[in-house]
């Protein structure tokens, strides 16, 4: 340990320098042990045996040759409905049966985790407190050595009494005090490493539970829960465990202090315990209180926590919508409520502490007076030391009690969350293909009634299936019902072979692309290079500036939506699956680049052309070349067979089809595919139109009349082998790396600068620290003034002289001595009940200053700070280290203080009835000093290495939960599990470095102490002028060093590391801000824009001052009204283009000019609110319908309404519970991915401004549900200035002008018709690319 130490005091540690965690410590010990009990815990219980013996789910046997075995159970769950929602599996005896579900309705006692935790941590928690027992012992026997030095000195110039005695007593003061000080470290030190290791269990536990547990209750626990119960709530289990000694310890010590003081002052000993007694019915009531309070605070903390969680995974929408102000309302209204409650807990504490701080100081007076009235005689100097000796001894046990209760209250409602989490149903375990099966399931569609859809269905092995059906058909449930992800009623099913998941919102890990495809799966080049060309990445690699090695951000940031897709796909395809579950694989990918993938790749000549393939699908013309059709509606399958079989009827599939046919018959079809397509389709209606063979002109006229380029989803898209943000993420990188994206969080180093402390006393408030202050010096001044008064009681010579006893002046002398001690004693506690109170309540009032500061200032960054930072490391600021000043910063304060103080009235006493001992203490606090400086360097860096090291804790986890219907498709979750594992023991390394070295100081201060009680002994033996109640009042107060010095040392240690939490607050509020929201001198007008006219002047940015220009000189005009199609290559600057005019990057040149108003000029708020962007991303958050489309409530009723019915959306709001304010879920988990676009589609209509910038929004829909959508928004935004961010060119090929943009420059800009008279030009490759023309 002292290499460690003395390296932190030499340089900045870091974590490569810790030793490693010892085996006992590590997870590979702890976490089987407590699995094993925990399972067994649950399968003892008869709720449980009930579940298991009724399972009812899908049975994993196998091919052939299994019998299949089928049950029923017809319990229904109601959760909040949507495409995408799975239901509640039970278990099976296979799948271990291992979890159990309150609601479930059967009787029988309910799993204890603590049981579970005892039976893996009892023993040595046992070991620990019979050392720790041995300690306490020693602690009693310093009042009774004291005693025998009193009457020594009384004596000691007899001969029976010889010099040596005296000595003996020194050394055996000495001898006791190191025998404490090893066995009572130990005792700390064995009691927080088993802390630590029931907080790792438990963490390790609530992960595996989050891989395993069904939608339904990932709706439940959001992310921000779980969060804030690994990060706060487990971190408090640990806390509560290392302080479990005081419940062993204050019976123990309270009885022999007890006996001890009944022997000194007779039966007046019982006045004090009376006294106790009397206070233990008080304290119960303020700890009822203070859990009620504590679990109202907690259901607050979660709402916040899974609040910030949600705004910054929407961050970007809110940004473009200039919604901050919206959302940080919410979050300082939950802050503001969770503070009220905050303050109530504290302030309920801070009284408790008061009692039993002032307890030992209310049990002194209270028996001396009941000595004094009881005998009529006065106190003796060995009877009023010993005895004040004997009550300072049950100090600590008193004041630890109260924190003890502190952390049982809190801990209660903590278990109560976390069984909750432990015991809810999982899901069963995959195994499989879906080779044959026959399954009933109940499904849920969006308007709260219950379809029990009896589906029977068989797949051939090595076949291609598609699935179709309109928005919340139940395409994505039957995916999820093949991923055994929903709740089988009846029915059979046969499972074989490994799976491969594709979802509909891509799931990227934040690694390097490589590392996404293999997902550790070893490198074969050959394979690997055919799977990155059959899913088109190999243009985007070699943009990306790392190529195939570059890192991507957490959820794939610096990727665009279509990139995502290819890479989830080439995931799969790379696994060598036997049956590949593809959720609309294509919907994100231009029709070109969806082509290639599908021949390459899905198709009958693609790579997994032999594998099982069951694909959900929009794209009509795909369907001729599948195997077999499954045509969904209302969570029932309504048709389903090949395609020829079914367009021989004229069912829902046939006339749908010929709907497709007949939108598309005025298309040009250039392109081969297209032709073999279409005419696939329109043979079935025994026609095959002229047009296929017509070749289109080129003339505006003709394109006008023709109407050969209305916007349509088919095979004739743009080519663009990414989508628009690949040139805004292209430039997200490290700037001294360009393979990294997310930076290492910074790790301060040295001292916490004076800034933090600065600000830390700003948020508490000069005039309550002056206060604290004046009412501290109050205190102590009074805690002197008792020590020598009492010291002048005991010694007073006519008091002393027993033939005065019963006189009137001795009774009058007695009570006066009696009652000022008295009233000194009352100063003692008004004055620490005060400052007490300051510390605790002020403290919380400090916390959500610091709190709402750092809210501000994150929400004033820039969309390229989020870009960078994953959501984990902020989050870690807004749980646990908010958490840290809501709770123990104020608790540390009030100790460091009281300690400074107390060893000030040491020295002053000591020095006052002893002025030789001066010649120690100097030296020796000397010593104390340099320890102090040569450790806390060490002690700080751990704290902060601790503190960082979390993070990764909570991204891990968050990049799990958001993944893990495709890590359990995968069969990896034992993977994940273990990656978290080792997490947790990184982090577990930097917490047992810095409880090891907090041991290894505090052994050597105690000893430094135990040389201090010595000295005090040596010249009480010396001093020949010394009274006995000098020293009396001498040891005692010496007695008193020991545990003032250390616990002065190690506060400050646990204070100046916990401060870490505030450096950190600290540095994120002190982030540099965004341009100003509202510019108060520069303001527009209310209605601007007006008229929506557009002018880029020699317009050129870049996103960061260090990288190249994204956008070179662009000077360009938009007209009122006009509609603008933006096209180019990947990073050619479509998107940065479109940022620009938000000012989501900020100009290096030129300027930016809506409606004569220089954009620069004006506040960000001001310029986003006259602008509405359709993302193509749909984000939707916890809250109502009314909340998602109107945050600022400046809408009506009638007109949200009619935004609704416009995005097609009227019907199904009408039939919610609720209506308007039918609440949506975290992040729209009760809706599919098709109604959140409609949602945000709403949204963009009830906004309209005179300009609207589009991105490809609508590839979630069905083709339908599509045309409608691109009606409303030509009808809704006739009038308006549109600029479009075409992924396809059919898009924007009708629109007014187009923009091609190359290498950030304007390569082309005109009409259509004019661009494609340039046989040379780019736009001209990308319409014949595309097959639109020849």
């Amino acid at each position: 340990m002292y290499r460690l130490v003395y390296l932190g005091y030499k340089k900045a540690v870091v974590i490569s320098d810790i030793f490693d965690v010892p085996g006992f410590m590590q997870c590979r010990f702890n976490v089987p042990a407590f699995s094993d009990a925990w399972d067994k815990e649950l399968q003892s219980k008869p709720a449980l045996k009930h579940s298991i013996e009724n399972p009812s789910t899908y049975r994993s046997i196998g091919f052939l040759g299994e019998n299949h075995k089928s049950t029923t159970n017809s319990r229904f769950l109601s959760p909040e409905p949507s495409e995408k929602t799975r239901l509640l599996p039970k278990h099976t005896k296979e799948d271990g049966g291992n979890d159990f579900n309150d609601n479930s309705g059967v009787g029988g006692e309910k799993p204890s985790l603590l049981r579970a935790l005892v039976k893996v941590f009892f023993l040595p928690l046992f070991k620990a407190q019979l050392v720790g027992v041995a300690a306490d012992v020693l602690l009693f026997v310093n009042p009774l050595l004291l005693g025998e030095l009193i009457s020594y000195i009384e004596v000691k110039d007899e001969k029976d009494f010889p010099q040596w005695t005296g000595y003996m007593m020194a050394v055996a003061f000495f001898a006791v005090a190191v025998c404490n000080s090893l066995l009572s470290n130990y005792r700390y030190f064995a009691c927080n490493n088993i802390g630590q290791r029931v907080k790792t269990v438990l963490s390790a536990a609530v992960y595996r539970k989050s891989l395993v547990v069904n939608a339904e209750a990932r709706r439940k626990f959001t992310v921000g829960n779980i969060v804030n119960l690994m990060s706060v709530d487990c971190a408090r289990f640990r806390d509560l465990t290392a302080s479990l000694w005081v419940l062993v310890s204050w019976p123990f010590q309270m009885a022999i202090a007890l006996y001890l003081l009944y022997n000194v002052l007779g039966i007046a000993f019982l006045s004090g315990v009376i006294t106790l007694f009397l206070l233990i019915p008080i304290n119960a009531r303020i700890t009822n209180l203070m859990r009620r309070a504590q679990t109202r605070q907690l259901a607050l903390k979660d709402q916040r926590i899974k609040m910030v969680n949600e705004i910054l995974n929407g961050i970007k929408v809110i940004k473009l919508y200039a919604w901050e102000p919206s959302f940080q309302k919410k979050i300082l209204e939950l802050r503001k409520q969770e503070a009220v409650q905050l303050r109530k807990g504290q302030t309920l504490t801070s009284v408790s502490v008061l009692i039993w701080v002032a307890s030992p100081v209310l049990v002194t007076v209270v028996t001396f007076v009941a000595y004094v009235l009881i005998t009529g005689q006065s106190l003796t100097p060995s009877q009023a030391f010993v005895a004040m000796n004997l009550i300072n001894t049950m100090k600590l046990p008193i004041s630890t009690l109260p924190l003890l209760i502190s952390q049982m209250v809190q801990v209660c409602q903590f278990f109560h969350n976390i069984l909750k989490v432990l015991s809810y149903i999982k899901l069963s375990h995959l195994y499989s293909i879906f080779f044959l099966v026959t399954v009933c399931f109940k499904d849920l569609i969006y308007i709260q009634t219950l379809f029990h859809s009896s589906i029977s269905m068989k797949i051939p092995q090595g076949s291609l299936t598609a699935i179709v059906g309109p928005v919340g058909a139940g395409k994505s449930s039957l995916i999820s019902a093949m991923l055994r992800e929903m709740e089988q009623l009846t029915g059979q099913s046969s499972l074989l072979g490994q799976i491969a998941y594709v979802p509909q919102q891509a799931w990227i890990q934040n690694m390097t692309l490589r590392d996404n495809i293999l997902f550790e799966k070893p490198l074969e080049k050959e394979f690997y290079q055919k799977v990155i060309s059959g899913c088109a990445l190999e243009a985007d690699i070699d943009l990306l500036q790392g190529g195939e090695m570059t890192e991507i951000g957490e959820k794939g940031i610096n990727l665009s939506g279509g990139q995502k897709q290819r890479v989830s796909l080439a995931r799969a395809v790379y696994q060598e699956a036997d049956v590949y579950l593809l959720d609309d694989p294509l919907s994100a990918v231009d029709a070109h680049v969806g082509k290639h993938i599908f021949q390459n790749i899905i198709g009958p000549q693609g790579i997994i052309k032999h594998k099982t393939r069951i694909m959900v699908t929009h794209g009509v013309h795909w369907l001729p070349l599948v195997d077999s059709i499954i045509v969904m509606d209302q969570g029932k399958i309504t048709e389903a067979g090949t395609y020829k079989e079914l367009m021989t009827h004229d069912g829902p599939f046939a006339q749908f089809v010929r709907t497709y046919l007949l939108e598309h018959q005025d298309e040009d079809v250039e392109d081969p595919d297209g032709i073999y397509y279409l005419h696939m389709i329109s043979t079935a209606f025994y026609f095959i139109p002229t047009y296929l063979t017509k070749t289109s002109s080129v003339e505006e006229n003709s394109l006008k009349s023709s109407g050969a380029y209305r916007r349509k989803k088919n095979s004739q898209d743009l080519s663009v082998k990414a989508a628009a943000d690949g040139d805004h993420r292209k430039h997200a990188r490290k700037q001294k790396n360009n393979n990294r994206l997310i930076e290492e969080e910074k790790v301060e180093e040295g001292q916490v600068r004076t800034a933090v402390f600065v600000a830390l006393l700003r948020a508490f408030g000069y005039i309550p620290a002056a206060l604290a202050c004046f009412t501290l010096i109050l205190y102590n001044g009074a805690n002197i003034a008792s020590g020598i008064w009492l010291s002048d009681w005991t010694s007073d010579k006519y008091l002393a002289n027993e033939t005065h006893v019963g006189t009137g002046k001795y009774t009058s002398e007695t009570n006066l001595y009696l009652g000022v001690y008295s009233a000194i004693s009352a100063v003692q506690i008004f004055g620490n009940g005060v400052f007490v109170m300051l510390c605790y309540v002020q403290m919380v009032t400090a916390s959500q200053r610091l709190h709402n500061s750092m809210l501000n200032s994150i929400l004033h960054q820039s969309t390229a700070f989020f870009d960078t930072t994953p959501v984990g490391r902020i989050l870690n600021r807004f749980s646990r280290d908010v958490d840290v000043f809501d709770l123990a910063l104020g608790r540390l304060v009030r100790l460091v203080f009281q300690y400074f103080f107390t060893l000030i009235v040491t020295v002053v006493i000591i020095s006052y009835s002893t002025p030789i001992f001066l010649v120690v203490v100097v030296p020796t606090v000397l010593l104390y000093i340099l320890f102090q400086r040569f450790y806390i360097p060490s002690s700080r860096q751990l704290r902060r290495l601790e503190s960082t090291s979390r993070s990764p804790i909570f991204s891990h986890f968050s990049e799990t939960i958001n993944g893990a219907s495709s890590i359990r498709a995968y069969g990896v979750s034992d993977r994940f599990y273990l990656d978290s594992q080792s997490k947790l023991d990184e982090n577990n390394k930097c917490t047992f470095a810095f409880d090891s070295a907090a041991r290894w100081l505090k052994v050597r201060l105690e000893f430094l102490a135990s040389i201090l009680v010595f000295f005090a002994c040596i010249f009480a033996v010396i001093s020949n002028d010394i009274s006995p109640s000098l020293v009396g009042l001498s040891v005692t107060y010496a007695l008193q060093v020991t545990e003032a010095l250390n616990a002065l040392i190690e506060t400050m240690t646990v204070l100046e590391s916990n401060t870490v939490s505030g450096e950190r607050i600290v540095e994120y509020i002190g982030l540099t801000h965004e341009p100003i929201w509202i510019d108060k001198h520069c303001r527009p007008r209310k209605d601007w824009p007006a008229h929506g006219k557009i002018s880029f002047s020699n317009y050129s940015t870049r996103y960061r001052p260090q990288l190249d220009l994204v956008l070179k000189g662009i000077s360009f005009s938009v007209k009122e009204g006009e509609k603008i199609g933006i096209v180019g290559r990947t990073g050619a600057g479509k998107s940065s283009l479109s940022m620009a005019l938000f000012r989501a990057i900020e100009a290096a040149a030129g300027s930016i000019v809506i409606d004569n108003v220089d954009i620069s000029t004006i506040g960000l708020h001001d310029l986003r609110a006259g602008l509405t962007i359709l993302p193509q991303d749909p984000v939707l958050f916890s809250g109502t319908i009314r909340f998602n489309l109107d945050p600022f409530d400046q809408h009506s009723d009638a007109a949200i309404w009619k935004a609704l019915d416009h995005a097609h959306l009227g019907k199904f709001a009408k039939e919610l519970p609720g209506q308007l304010e039918h609440v949506c879920e975290e992040g729209g988990q009760n809706l599919s991915v098709g109604q959140r676009q409609l949602m945000c589609l709403a949204r963009s209509l009830l906004r309209k401004t005179r300009i609207l910038v589009l991105d490809e929004a609508t590839a979630a829909v069905d083709l339908e549900t599509d045309a409608l959508l691109q009606e409303t928004i030509r009808e809704a935004f006739r009038d308006c200035t549109v600029l479009t961010v075409a992924h396809r060119l059919n898009t924007v090929i009708d629109y007014d002008k187009i923009l091609v943009l190359s290498k950030g420059e304007i390569s082309e800009f005109g009409t259509p018709s004019e661009l494609l008279q340039r046989p040379s030009g780019i736009f001209y490759g990308m319409a014949k690319e595309s097959g639109l023309i020849q």
